[in-house]
């Protein structure tokens, strides 16, 4: 039976798919585009096109599998981000209960314990909390900053050594890679062993600061680099820029305010279990050097 994934042309969900296929597990990838697909997961998981907020699509998509990797796809063009993760939410709990799935592993979020005051990670407590309606047996992954938020900064880096966002550069928090998220939800594929619902922290190797994240990325690239706090505005501003709806931009710039807040902390404690294992420094030196060094 195969294990069902979405958001497979994203990071978590592309590496978790292909992964699993190259461990030789069947899988079976919802996407609205498959043009985005890596080759090996054309060649070798089976694709099915549609939309994964379309509760008829997932049941159908649903039959006959074994577990079912969640990945709530992000939409900027929606004009309420809430009623969008709801309706997610909504979609992938009828299609568990109906498809009668047994496992599910969720991506969810740091903070996603918090129903309030977190922008689109808001949205993904709603997602937990509609699967956690189904008979399934659930894991809600929770990860940190994700490494892959500074490929947005590579022309300030290469220009300037700068990352330029709007929250200060004291503010420490869990930062992570996605291709190690993706490792720990193929633990839980790869073996569905587990009962029961649970969330588990995945909180890379260390807590740092933006600052201390924006020096591990200069001896990452090999040269300096500092954190420069920019204006909520100026960054809502740039979401307007890139094609985000005013209620996305504020959304997400809620959000970022959200992180600097003591209540965002972690609910899950570090662990070694929770610890993985890829530093930002060396994510810099194989990802963004090559970005940023010309």
């Amino acid at each position: 039976m195969s294990i069902v994934i979405t958001g497979a042309t994203g990071n978590v969900g592309g590496a978790a798919a292909r992964f699993l296929v190259e461990a030789g597990h069947p899988v079976t990838v919802l996407v609205r585009d498959p043009g985005k697909l890596v080759p090996v997961l054309t060649q070798k998981a089976t694709v099915k096109v549609g939309s994964v907020d379309n509760a008829a699509f997932l049941r159908e998509a649903l039959k006959g599998a074994a577990a079912l990797f969640w990945v709530s796809p992000n939409d900027f063009k929606v004009t309420d981000l809430r009623e969008y993760y709801c309706r997610l939410g909504r979609a992938a709990a009828e299609a568990v209960e109906a498809s009668g799935i047994r496992y599910v592993v969720n991506l969810s979020s740091q903070g996603a314990h918090l129903s309030a005051g977190m922008g689109p990670i808001s949205g993904l407590h709603d997602v937990e909390q509609h699967l956690n309606g189904t008979p399934a047996y659930i894991v809600h992954l929770r990860p940190g900053f994700f490494f892959e938020n500074y490929l947005a900064q590579s022309e300030n880096l290469r220009k300037s050594g700068s990352v330029m966002m709007p929250i200060a550069g004291e503010i420490r928090c869990p930062m992570v890679a996605t291709d190690d998220i993706a490792r720990v939800a193929v633990e839980y594929l790869g073996k569905l062993q587990w009962t029961g619902r649970t969330t588990r922290g995945v909180h890379g190797p260390a807590d740092l600061s933006f600052d201390e994240a924006a020096a591990a990325i200069g001896q990452g690239v090999g040269r300096p680099a500092k954190h420069v706090q920019i204006p909520l505005d100026e960054y809502r501003q740039h979401m307007l820029s890139i094609g985000a709806t005013p209620q996305v931009a504020d959304a997400y710039a809620e959000m970022y305010a959200g992180l600097a807040k003591s209540e965002y902390l972690p609910t899950e404690v570090r662990t070694r279990e929770t610890t993985t294992r890829t530093t930002l420094a060396d994510y810099a030196a194989k990802v963004l050097k090559r970005m940023v060094v010309r």
